[in-house]
């Protein structure tokens, strides 16, 4: 798994993702109650989820303990993804793909209210200030990071350029949001059981 972590993060990092103090990239260590973590200029470590130590990692730490389906975790800084910040909304579903592996986004938020932003089973947003990104398995993550990079820059031009932001038709929206979640469900069950979770089918 720690080659798996790196490689990831050299992924992230080589897109202008994963660079930035603060910035880091974790993976759960199913039936262990820890998770490996790496930050940009350190090594990989392994932390309890019960005590994780630093203010980044406790972050990381609660994804995991507040959704159980949750295998990568990623605390990001993004060009377009903060530019969401500035409006302090919620983006709304304007694109299959992101209604189907990203489900609700929520409005920038503090760790404080981090369970309840997590609750409807979405994927990314604003966190203190960075992109939190979550994924049922470390490619899912990779992919839901340049994702809502993709859909944080369209929308945010579309916004300042004082166009209308049309919404995905709701039937869409609840059709790919259900199979979002059964995903997850199948993942929260895997993790259950001390098995990492099969990457999910596509659309």
């Amino acid at each position: 798994m720690q080659d798996e972590l790196i490689k990831a993060a050299l992924r992230l990092s080589s897109k202008g993702l994963l660079n930035r103090p603060g910035d880091a990239l974790s993976m759960r260590l199913v039936g262990e109650a820890r998770m490996l973590m790496l930050e940009p200029g350190g090594g990989v470590r392994s932390l309890s989820l019960s005590d994780p130590g630093t203010s980044i990692a406790s972050t990381h730490a609660q994804v995991y303990l507040a959704r159980a389906d949750a295998g990568a975790v990623a605390t990001l800084s993004p060009r377009w993804s903060l530019q969401l910040a500035g409006l302090g909304e919620e983006m709304p579903g304007i694109f299959d793909e992101q209604a189907r592996h990203l489900g609700r986004n929520w409005a920038p938020t503090q760790v404080g209210q981090l369970a309840e932003a997590l609750a409807p089973g979405g994927n990314a947003g604003l966190v203190e200030g960075r992109l939190l990104v979550l994924g049922i398995t470390r490619n899912r993550l990779l992919f839901n990071a340049e994702l809502f990079e993709k859909c944080a820059m369209a929308y945010v031009l579309a916004r300042l350029g004082g166009g209308h932001v049309r919404k995905l038709p709701w039937i869409v929206r609840k059709v790919a949001g259900g199979r979002l979640l059964k995903d997850e469900a199948m993942a929260s069950a895997c993790h259950a059981r001390g098995q990492r979770s099969p990457e999910p089918s596509g659309y």
